[in-house]
């Protein structure tokens, strides 16, 4: 086994090697490169075509604030938690230091890695409606234009077979180890830089997350180095690279997507890639004299939901406000062939039913349709997408079946509370 000393010695060496990689060579800067970071991405942020056309600018800069809000959170975790890949960290990603629209139902963790290296991850299965653990490439926040990781490996439910309680051992190494293994070389010779764990609920009360431990074998049991002046420099650049590069990236895939959907429709329903994953999306211009049926009809999936975020990809306040609905939260109708669906109001709005989807003051609301565990057998036809219609806010109840109930102002306040007592509780069952 090496000595500590000797560790510390070998892995400041290659932190030193690293900021030169990166042409980090002012060693005195620390803090002040991420003070300059913050104030280009706020500029940058200001020059989103969406803000500059805005009737509204002042309310969508104050979004695009909150965006950068959450872009320097998560920033400060990729320079200070996640920096160090023999030593690796789960980092919980949530709504305050998303990365992009993060779903309310879904816990997330997320590390990064090298290859080659041997890293075990073990814990005990929870009860989530879905999970899927991936191995991934690619740097999300820090190259341009990147905004997802490109799966290498991964497993799902469909072959990860542990029963809720149970504990389990995965290998993520270059070679094949047995029992559960994921690759960290893809076929092609992709290299794995990161894993993303994303579990999904539908019932907030009752399902438990999962509980996660990983290590990395040749660094286990061993202390990482101590803080020093270099090391503390190059954990505020990455926090600075990131912030700017993430904020860019997002404004980048935003002006490309308003062009790609449009305007109050829905796109149709396409694979991810993830097995079994589906998704649409559709960008609704707000107004208060209108209203935006969603309806989504029920397939055979583990998970089905709807989501409301804002042109910056904010996830917007799920705990307090319901901006989000699955299949086991909202209710449900039949239409006329008895087939079960879901019809969802989005609108500024109280609609007076239940559900409805706030845009929570967003002016512009991005919504988000997602199916995962999607059973291969029934592949989606297009019975199964789901349907958008904007109609006059005050004909609403014309376009909904007779049946819909009277949502009123005391149902509402109950609705909110049951929900605050799930999504705030600490800690969460999930």
């Amino acid at each position: 086994m090496w000595h500590a000393g000797f560790y510390d010695r070998l892995a400041r060496q290659r932190t030193l090697r690293r900021m030169k990689r990166s042409k980090c060579d002012d060693l005195s800067q620390g803090s002040l490169q991420l003070a300059r970071a913050i104030e280009e991405a706020r500029a940058t942020i200001f020059e989103a075509p969406w803000v500059k056309k805005s009737d509204n600018p002042e309310q969508e800069k104050a979004a695009g604030e909150r965006q950068l809000k959450h872009q320097l959170s998560s920033a400060l975790d990729q320079g200070f938690i996640m920096h160090d890949v023999r030593h690796p960290e789960l980092r919980l990603l949530n709504q305050h230091n998303q990365f992009g629209l993060v779903n309310p139902d879904n816990r997330y963790h997320i590390a990064n890695i090298e290859t080659p290296g041997t890293y075990t991850l073990r814990g005990v299965r929870g009860s989530s409606a879905d999970l899927q653990i991936q191995v991934g490439a690619g740097d999300p926040g820090f190259e341009e234009g990147e905004t997802n990781l490109d799966p290498v490996s991964l497993l799902s439910l469909d072959t990860f077979k542990v029963a809720p309680g149970e504990p389990f051992e995965i290998t993520i190494s270059d070679s094949d180890t047995g029992g559960y293994w994921l690759s960290n070389t893809s076929e092609e010779g992709v290299e794995a830089k990161n894993i993303l764990i994303r579990e999904s609920f539908m019932d907030w009360n009752t399902e438990v997350g999962t509980t996660w431990y990983l290590e990395r074998s040749d660094t286990r049991g061993m202390p990482n180095p101590p803080p020093d002046p270099e090391l503390i420099n190059h954990q505020y650049w990455r926090a600075a690279h990131y912030l700017k590069a993430s904020v860019e990236s997002w404004i980048k895939l935003v002006t490309l997507l308003r062009v790609k959907f449009g305007k109050n429709k829905l796109s149709e329903p396409a694979g991810t890639k993830l097995p079994g994953q589906f998704t649409c999306a559709g960008i609704f211009p707000m107004d208060p004299d209108e209203a935006v049926i969603i309806t989504l009809p029920r397939v055979p999936a583990r998970y089905q939901s709807v989501q409301s975020g804002d042109l910056w990809f904010n996830g917007l306040d799920y705990g307090r406000r319901q901006t989000s609905l699955n299949l086991a939260q909202a209710r449900r109708s039949c239409d006329d062939d008895g087939r079960e669906v879901y019809h969802m109001v989005l609108t500024p709005d109280e609609p007076g039913v239940a559900n409805w989807l706030d845009p929570a003051g967003a002016s512009t609301a991005f919504v988000y349709v997602r199916w995962q565990g999607l059973d291969a057998d029934h592949p989606l036809t297009e019975e199964d997408y789901p349907t958008a219609k904007v109609v006059a806010f005050n004909e609403l109840r014309e376009h909904l079946p007779d049946s819909e109930p009277v949502f009123t102002a005391e149902d509402r306040r109950e609705q909110l509370a049951a929900r605050q007592r799930s999504a705030l509780r600490s800690p969460r069952g999930f």
